[in-house]
């Protein structure tokens, strides 16, 4: 990684995951060509991992969606 410099102001979950977002985005190379869905996608994610919860995969939610079968009553 390049020598990214990021400063976190205060201590809540929030902050830090907003520290971790710009630094993955420096480093994907989105600090200057991302889109809304990214970051929005990217910062849940950062967020949930600072708060040690599970990681939801936007991507993969279509493909749960399709494996399952059609309950028959």
């Amino acid at each position: 990684m390049s020598d990214v410099k990021i400063e976190i102001e205060g201590d809540s979950d929030a902050a830090v995951a907003l520290a971790l977002l710009r630094m993955i985005a420096v480093a994907e190379g989105k600090d200057t060509e991302g889109d809304r869905d990214w970051y929005l996608e990217t910062y849940a994610a950062c967020l949930a991992v600072v708060r040690d919860a599970d990681v939801l995969d936007f991507d993969d939610e279509d493909e749960d969606e399709e494996d399952e079968a059609p309950s028959v009553s």
